[in-house]
């Protein structure tokens, strides 16, 4: 496969569906095709990103390999402008946006093994296992209304977060953040579910199935027409 002229964009893409078949079907045949564009990726990454802590993000089943093509990696249409991700100009901003990004889904997985207990602080137990995720509710893991840019840091009552959180919450763990770093993936599939949430924010808790609805029926910035499943 070449990759050497393919942009960051087009590299991500390609190694999100690839790694995300690889997550769900455990196929050696994959793992070539994995390793040498996460590779290219890491080629191109700024030097102040660590080559290891982006290789250990973008292999972690819960990352959300699937999510991070739909906003950062997705082009924006807006009412009146359009943003082609492709564009070379904006290779390493993208390249930055993602180790940014990878740095704080890290250090959030890091907080969680050492100051919570990885086993009940949301849905499933994050032990590297494929636990049932639930069913017979009214929220389908789409991760959509995650797609945001901050939320107010309120915590359950309490409790209180990691200083950084607070920042992460609010908007703050990238530029121009399009997507909650305490989003998380499952295992390759379209689910996606919130890593924190048995002590996730009062603000998110306040946001029920009629907000899913109205958010599900507003027309977003980013196109959805690639397929990375």
């Amino acid at each position: 496969m070449e990759t050497i002229s393919l942009n960051i964009t087009e590299l991500y893409k390609r190694f999100a569906g690839v790694q995300q078949r690889l997550l769900k079907d455990h196929s050696s045949a994959y793992q070539s095709s994995v390793n040498g564009l996460l590779d290219q990726i890491l080629s191109r990454c700024p030097q102040e990103i660590k080559p290891a802590t982006l290789r250990q993000t973008l292999l972690d089943p819960y990352f959300p390999l699937g999510m991070l093509a739909q906003t950062i990696f997705s082009d924006v249409d807006g009412m009146r402008f359009f943003i082609n991700k492709s564009r070379p100009d904006l290779e390493p901003v993208l390249a930055a946006e993602l180790g940014r990004y990878s740095e704080a889904f890290l250090r959030i997985r890091l907080d969680i093994e050492m100051l919570f207990n990885p086993m009940t602080i949301t849905c499933i137990p994050l032990d590297g296992q494929k636990h049932e995720l639930p069913k017979d509710q009214w929220c389908t893991l789409c991760g959509i209304c995650c797609q945001i840019g901050g939320v107010p840091p309120d915590p359950p009552a309490g409790l209180h977060y990691p200083e950084h959180w607070y920042k992460y919450l609010a908007g703050g763990a990238v530029d121009n953040q399009q997507l909650c770093p305490f989003l998380f993936q499952y295992f390759g599939e379209s689910f996606f579910f919130c890593g924190i949430h048995h002590i996730k924010p009062m603000s998110c808790r306040y946001f029920g199935e009629q907000e899913c609805r109205q958010r599900l029926s507003s027309r977003g910035l980013h196109q959805h027409q690639e397929n990375q499943k």
